[in-house]
């Protein structure tokens, strides 16, 4: 009876873990629909931006710097990445693979004799790569969708200080050749790509597969000035973008997540009904064969 009462205990305790999961999947799937929305919409802004900021650039030389964000840099040494993860576990695969291309990352520039300045968004990503001796030069919380155009604002402030101090006029972090971010990007419900990509410095976009260099449409003002106004606000908008489909990404994450756990909750609970019921029936027959073995000794 001690091994009956042990599998009501862990029955009872499969349920109750079934019912937070399944909270949890609900609240994520009514948070989802906001979170997809924002980030789908943002996405026609940012793309378009990028547009207009990659007709700005076309054509530029190597020589020709319009602006100090598109200058290339060496001999410091270093480079900076933003590592975007979440505040909370519990959404499957969402942060350790953001992560894992954060420090394959690290590793990679570290092989090649560059140091790596690290701006953590997010506190798995901090405590990750902490874990694996990897310097955390700032920090900041997830953001929220109330909070995501400070939080942008903050971290763009800050990526383009490690690569151009006098762009927002920060002081106190180190000098780098260039800053790479990398995030979860939401491809669907299903499906969130860790992704790594290069946000300074600008690159004017490579020539087509003819060797034909984009041609440069006519501006008003000159290109110079407007390359002056737009490139901070176009860092900006790519850590926004990162930042929605980082958000999206993990409440779709944890949605995916706790519905499994849900129906691997329900799977064991049925398992263990069935061992519950064949270990109780046993426990009666042997009970009932020892009540009849002794009416037979009692007989003879």
């Amino acid at each position: 009876m001690a091994n009956l009462k042990e599998i009501r205990g862990r029955i009872a305790s499969v349920k109750n873990t079934r019912k937070i999961t399944s909270a949890m999947s609900r609240i994520a799937a009514a948070r989802l629909v906001k979170a997809q929305q924002a980030a789908l919409g943002a996405r026609p802004y940012g793309e378009r931006l990028e547009e207009v900021v990659r007709a700005l650039v076309a054509g530029t030389a190597e020589c020709e710097v319009l602006h100090p964000l598109m200058a290339p840099r060496s001999g410091h040494g270093r480079v900076g990445l933003i590592l975007m993860t979440a505040d909370r576990g519990l959404a499957g695969g969402f942060n350790a693979n953001a992560n894992r291309a954060g420090l394959a990352f690290v590793r990679r520039e570290r092989a090649e004799g560059r140091e790596v300045v690290v701006i953590a968004v997010g506190k798995k990503g901090r405590s990750f790569l902490g874990s694996n001796r990897q310097a955390i030069e700032r920090f900041h919380e997830a953001p929220t969708l109330a909070t995501i155009v400070q939080r942008s604002k903050e971290v763009a402030a800050e990526a383009m200080a490690m690569f151009e101090p006098a762009a927002e006029g920060q002081t106190g972090l180190p000098q780098c050749d260039a800053v790479y971010l990398t995030y979860n990007y939401f491809r669907s419900v299903l499906t969130q790509e860790p992704r790594t990509v290069q946000l300074l410095p600008i690159k004017p976009p490579e020539a087509n597969a003819q060797g034909d260099q984009p041609v440069a449409p006519l501006f008003e003002p000159d290109r110079e000035s407007l390359l002056g106004h737009l490139l901070p606000i176009a860092i900006e908008a790519q850590l926004q973008q990162a930042m929605f489909n980082s958000i999206a990404g993990e409440i779709a994450a944890r949605r995916t997540a706790m519905d499994a756990a849900t129906d691997n909750a329900s799977q064991l609970i049925q398992e263990l009904t069935r061992h519950y019921n064949r270990e109780r029936q046993a426990a009666i027959t042997k009970e009932l064969m020892e009540i009849i073995g002794g009416a037979e000794a009692l007989k003879g």
